[in-house]
This record gives C-alpha cells, structure tokens and sequence, in this order.
C-alpha cells in the first residue's frame, strides 16, 4: 500500500507502507493522506484524510490525544442547567479521530450524488427555522427546506455546514462513508464533543470566562447586530421564557463580534488547543447518545451511552451562531428527536484509530 504525503498543502513524494510507519508511527491506517503545518494558529494539528474508493478524500479528521476530563458543571456554574450533573471522571484510554470542522455542504452533497439518498427533510419535505417570510418570523415547519439551504431558506454555499439534516441523515451519511473508505465511521459520543470541546479547559468555554477573542468562534455577539437579519434577530416570547426559566442570563456576549449572524464557512475560525474548528458555535452537533436526564450512572471511558433509555431522543451539543450564551457552554447540552432538523443543526464525524 502507498500514501501520499502533503505538507502545507503541497503534495511532496508517495510512500510505501513501512516507511510510512517508520517515519510517522503509523499514518492512521490503510488510505490515508497526512498534512500538516498551520495557516490559522500554531494550535493546528497534523491532520488525516482517508481516501474515498470513487476518487477523492474523506472529511480531515484530527487525532485527539487520550487522556481524563471531568465532564458536566460544577454545580455553581452560572447558566447552569441541572442535567448537566454530576460531574464525572472520564478518561480515555485510546487516541481517537475528530472531524477537524463540522461535515460541509460539498462533502454531504458528494455523498447524496453518489448514493441518490434523500434526507429526512426531503421525504418529509420541509424543516425547523425561523421563518423571516412571517412578521416576527416565528419557528415553524416550513416546506420544501432542505440539506442544500441555509439559515434562511437560501441556496447554501459547498464550504457552509451542512444543517436541516437529522440524526438519520448523519447515520447515512457515516455508513457511506464508511463504505468509502474501508473504515469505520459514526458519530462522536457527547463525552468526546465534550472532551474535545474543552481540550484541556475546565471553565465555562474552551477560551476562558467571558466573551472570546476576535476570531474564534462564531457566537452571537452584541457587535453582530450589523450583520443580522433584523428580522431574526429578535428574540422569539418561547426563546427568552427558556432562556430565563432559571434567573436572568446574557442575552449576547458583549464587547464582541464575529462578523456573521448565521451559518459561517466551516473552519473560518481559529481552532482550539486540540486542533479542532468550530466545537463552540456556529451549528449544533449530534451525538450518538441517547438521551438521559442527568448523568447518573453516566459511562466512565468515553463511550456513546446507549443503554438505560428508551432512546426516543438523541443528544446535540455544542450550540450554534444562535444561541444565548449559557446555551454554547462546555458543558451545555440538549436533545432532538433523531428526526429533527432545523436551521442550526449538523454534525462531526468521528472514527477509531
């Protein structure tokens, strides 16, 4: 077997097999392409790409390093939500594969050009937005919305996440991907977006406390209102009784701006210390857990916890350009129907080693 080897996007000479062990202890297995050298921060991790059988590469996938977090809130967190405890060790005993951004548009629409597949919401004809269309866009189910469009309803571009896709929808698109590629794909865990999200960080975000540093994240902002729609800017009377369910929270971070207020391309941010772009914002991600109340009796190694529920509902974490800020916390969590897709939500791949 051979492997093409590139640095700083320049393809630079191909391999065998053994040499490639020897020089790089294993270039994460059969088909694989290795870059690396930053162009964003001195954070940026070496990635891996597998190689698609139809020509063509897989999602860049980042090597999470193994090792122990304590996953959820302390209980004095502000912003806090009780299903968020208690917290836990976790510890990760193998290194694993993070999608280095959020699966695209381009990369999704290859997999329906090649299969025929059709989403949830084109079966279903419709998704979950805010519908700027309406006086005071409500949410509502609004037709003919699928995979190809954006935050608004509008044509999305191929470097945008992908959002109005389903947990089904993730499911397909990781069996076909695995197929591609002779590996196996799925999604993350909610303790790997977890672990991956905090990348060693034990506070409320990954950056520290209060609002990010310019070009970290897309987050909303008080200096995004120039770029909104000021349709959907406003909040809805259902978004701000929840955000507030449990005492006065911000509205927005302060003193901040990231230049959108919606979709923004993927990888358009700087990554966090274990490589990975966007793990705060921009779109929610499925998790391949089921949903529980609290983390009682929660897996201790990192795994998708799948038993002790009925499985009716499935975890995304996250937060999105959307959200209040408590909602886009390390350890925010929330959950959907697996056939929910709205205007903010899309997904990571993950792979073992």
């Amino acid at each position: 077997k051979h492997y093409n080897i590139e640095f700083l996007g320049m393809r630079v000479f191909r391999i065998s097999t053994g040499v490639c062990l020897l020089l790089l202890a294993g270039c994460a297995g059969q088909n694989a392409v290795v870059q690396s050298g930053a162009k964003i921060s001195p954070v940026e991790k070496e990635t891996v790409q597998d190689v698609l059988a139809n020509g063509g590469f897989g999602p860049k996938l980042v090597k999470i390093p193994a090792g122990q977090f304590i996953m959820g809130s302390p209980e004095n967190e502000p912003g806090r939500y009780n299903n968020e405890g208690p917290q836990h060790l976790v510890t990760f005993k193998k290194p694993f594969y993070l999608g280095l951004t959020e699966v695209s548009v381009g990369q999704f629409r290859r997999f329906v050009e090649a299969t025929g597949y059709l989403t949830d919401g084109e079966r279903n004809n419709g998704s979950y937005m805010r519908d700027n269309t309406i006086k005071n866009a409500p949410w509502r189910f609004r037709e003919n919305v699928n995979w190809r469009m954006d935050h608004e309803g509008k044509v999305s571009i191929d470097d945008n996440p992908v959002v109005h896709v389903s947990w089904n929808d993730a499911q397909a698109y990781l069996a076909w991907l695995s197929k591609e590629t002779g590996q196996k794909y799925r999604l993350p865990s909610e303790a790997e977006l977890e672990y991956g999200n905090r990348a060693g960080s034990d506070g409320m975000f990954w950056w520290g406390e209060g609002s990010p540093q310019d070009n970290l994240t897309n987050v909303r902002g008080d200096k995004d209102r120039a770029f909104a729609n000021p349709v959907t800017w406003e909040r809805t009377p259902g978004e701000v009784s929840h955000a507030f369910a449990e005492g006065n929270t911000a509205e927005l971070f302060k003193d901040f701006g990231d230049g959108f207020h919606g979709l923004a391309p993927v990888g358009n941010f700087s990554p966090n210390p274990f490589g990975l772009h966007d793990t705060t914002g921009n779109v929610w991600e499925w998790a391949e857990d089921c949903w529980h109340d609290n983390y009682v009796d929660a897996p201790t190694d990192g795994s998708a916890w799948i038993k002790g529920s009925d499985c009716v509902q499935r975890v995304i974490r996250g937060g999105s350009y959307y959200c209040y800020p408590r909602h886009v916390r390390s350890a925010n969590r929330w959950v959907h129907w697996p056939e929910m897709r709205t205007m903010h939500i899309g997904f990571r791949v993950a792979r073992d080693l």
